[in-house]
This record gives C-alpha cells, structure tokens and sequence, in this order.
C-alpha cells in the first residue's frame, strides 16, 4: 500500500511541476512525458550545482588560507 501511495505522490508531483501532461483527446487517456521541460530542468539544475560546489571550494579556500595564516610558524620552546 505504501508504494501505491509513493508512486501517486511521484506521479502528482511530477505532474505539477510539468514534466507529466494527462489528456483524454477523442476519449483515449494518454499521459504524455515532456523530454525537453525535463532536459532544460536538469541542466539548470545542474548547473546551479556546479555554481554552489565552485563556491563552496572558494569558501573552503579563503578559510583554509585564513587558518594558515593566523597559525604561529615558529617552533615553541620549553
């Protein structure tokens, strides 16, 4: 029963956000999948996420050099 419930949320959702088209032209239900929303969706998808990952590494860095520069070079004595 949870499948069933999974697989209808999916389908709902997949609907809503256009990827998924139902019609009924001459009485004969169809359900049509748009492959050009979807490709322009995951390649802006896609590329927000190569943007967040390049800047995640320049944060990475920037900290990486700010630690290396407030840590003491100099051997401590005792």
């Amino acid at each position: 029963m949870r499948a069933i419930i999974v697989i209808a949320v999916i389908v709902l959702v997949l609907g809503l956000v256009g990827w998924l088209r139902f019609s009924s032209p001459d009485g004969d239900p169809t359900i049509r999948v748009d492959t050009e929303k979807v490709r322009q969706d995951t390649s802006a998808i896609v590329e927000k996420s190569k943007e967040a990952v390049d800047g995640a590494a320049r944060s990475i860095d920037r900290a990486a050099e700010n630690v290396d520069a407030s840590i003491d070079r100099e051997p401590i004595e005792q």
